[in-house]
């Protein structure tokens, strides 16, 4: 991929801290970040937060004085609601990227709705955050999770061959919806359900009803912090079934935490591959020392959005809301638009199959899932 034509622009933007004004004609702006930024599942969102610092650093507007700040919520709802309340109540803020879990999104997007902050997440999936309870202010620059799991479901039957699939997940925002959708996808294919804990270190109980039910595939819907000890597990006991699990999973911490017993797991994403000679890539290298990670094109894409609307005029968050409702664009990760609930639209839906190879996700087949 290259950069984006008319968005990632070659001057560097201005680092100062300035407060700003959301009501008047002053463009001095801050735009927040709010996600894991620490612990097990950090790998999955700073990619994402590097890349907008990257699209900020090239902006090219000798007029406006943006700046980034970071939250680290942990990916925990409870930490995100008085970030949220933070954000919004200080009208420097002209929107915020993220959340980038499902279940702190989930928890402040009504508090970001009130205060008129528009929010684009690079990579909350779950379904419900737009086909059940939409906000005017949300919108995602990834594809929700009824998509997902028709594409897992797809890959386990099609790719895998499989025909009794063990279906796991974390009872959580994210992980739960997103098991229901490959369950239901699946029919006849599945062969049994669980459900395990967020913070679960010990999967005996799951272990032992895999070991009776026997698959030929095991999938798991939850983060890195509990796949991990599950896929160790798993093989200590003897089971060689092929795992695979969802967008949770995609961060470069996965080949480490599952260590030899992770070698083939399978990961779907909707996130292409990035090319490793692209213009993008070779500026995230020099900029962070590390070829670019989960999310970070999406990261850059969100930034960008939001860069484009002050380019366009935007000084207020209602200028801000409107244009990014109507946005149209080519970005890294997609073409980048919104339909009338903040969703990408479904001609843009598409999924990679990477596979942990050595301790690197690689990737290993592009699914396109009807639904």
């Amino acid at each position: 991929m290259s950069a984006v034509a008319g968005l990632a622009l070659t001057a560097c933007g201005t680092t100062d801290t300035g407060g700003g004004d959301a009501s008047g004609d002053d463009c001095s702006f801050k735009i927040g970040v709010m996600g894991a930024l620490s612990g097990a599942n950090a790998s999955i969102v700073l990619p994402s937060v590097d890349g907008a610092e990257l699209a900020l650093k090239q902006w090219d507007n000798e007029d406006c004085d943006v700046t980034i700040e970071k939250f680290d919520t942990e990916g925990d709802p409870a930490k995100a609601t008085p970030v949220a309340t933070q954000i919004a109540g200080d009208d420097s803020f002209i929107g915020v990227i993220g959340g980038a879990f499902s279940g702190e999104t989930r928890a402040t997007k009504a508090i970001y709705g009130d205060a008129g902050v528009t929010m684009i997440s690079q990579s909350a999936t779950a379904t419900d955050l737009t086909q059940d309870d939409p906000s005017p202010v949300f919108h995602r620059i990834v594809p929700y999770d009824d998509y997902q799991g028709a594409a897992i479901a797809q890959y386990l039957t099609d790719e895998l061959g499989a025909s009794k699939v063990f279906v796991v997940d974390n009872s959580e925002a994210y992980g739960e919806p997103l098991a229901d959708r490959v369950e239901e996808t699946l029919g006849d294919a599945m062969v049994q359900r669980d459900k395990t804990q967020v913070g679960q270190t010990d999967f005996a109980p799951t272990i032992s009803k895999m070991e009776s039910a026997k698959p030929d595939a095991v999938f798991y819907g939850g983060y890195i912090a509990e796949a991990a000890p599950l896929l160790k597990q798993m093989r200590d006991a003897g089971i060689k079934a092929p795992f695979i699990g969802g967008d949770g999973l995609y961060g470069s911490d996965f080949g480490n935490a599952v260590g030899d017993a992770g070698e083939g797991a399978i990961v779907m994403c909707p996130c292409a591959p990035i090319e490793e000679d692209s213009t993008f890539a070779a500026d995230y290298q020099d900029e962070f020392g590390s070829a670019p990670g989960a999310y970070a094109a999406e990261g850059f894409d969100a930034m960008s959005v939001f860069l484009a609307a002050l380019d366009d005029g935007a000084r207020t968050r209602e200028d801000v809301e409107s244009f990014v409702d109507g946005y149209t664009g080519d970005g890294l990760s997609k073409e980048i638009s919104f339909d009338e609930n903040g969703d990408v639209p479904k001609d843009k839906v598409s999924y990679w199959a990477y596979k942990n190879e050595g301790g690197t996700l690689v990737p290993d087949v592009e699914v396109s899932p009807a639904s």
